[in-house]
């Protein structure tokens, strides 16, 4: 074989490992892969900004419009995030619904607990990071 067939012969892909799909919760204080919905409901009961504390929820490598779920709260009035995929066309913005009640804030993380969706988010305010 020459030189310039050597060039023109199909390189073969390399084999590469599909990436697992997996929910992750995470805190101020711990990160829990795979939680249960009852540390998820205990995670957005607990988030307060006044302490800095937040709770985030991710369906990661899932390829939704929405990966991740993100709250602070306190006193009855909850901020809620939604933000969309590395590599999505809309990626760094946040989705932000504010001044929520702590009903509507477990409501959004339970539909996207169970369902993988955001419902309403493309009309709310949006920042970019």
């Amino acid at each position: 074989m020459g030189l310039f067939n050597f060039f023109k012969k199909d390189r073969e892909p390399l084999n590469e490992a599909p990436v697992e799909e997996y929910w992750s919760l995470t805190t101020n204080a711990k990160e829990i892969t795979d939680p249960a919905w009852e540390q998820v409901e205990a995670a957005v009961k607990s988030a307060l900004p006044e302490q800095d504390i937040f709770a985030s929820l991710g369906y990661m490598n899932s390829g939704l419009e929405i990966e991740i779920i993100q709250v602070t709260g306190g006193e009855g009035i909850y901020r809620f995030e939604a933000l969309p995929p590395e590599g999505s066309y809309d990626y760094g913005d946040i989705y932000i619904n504010d001044r929520i009640s702590y009903d509507e804030a477990i409501g959004f993380f339970k539909e996207f607990y169970e369902n993988q969706r955001v419902v309403g988010y493309r009309s709310w305010e949006t920042m970019k990071i």
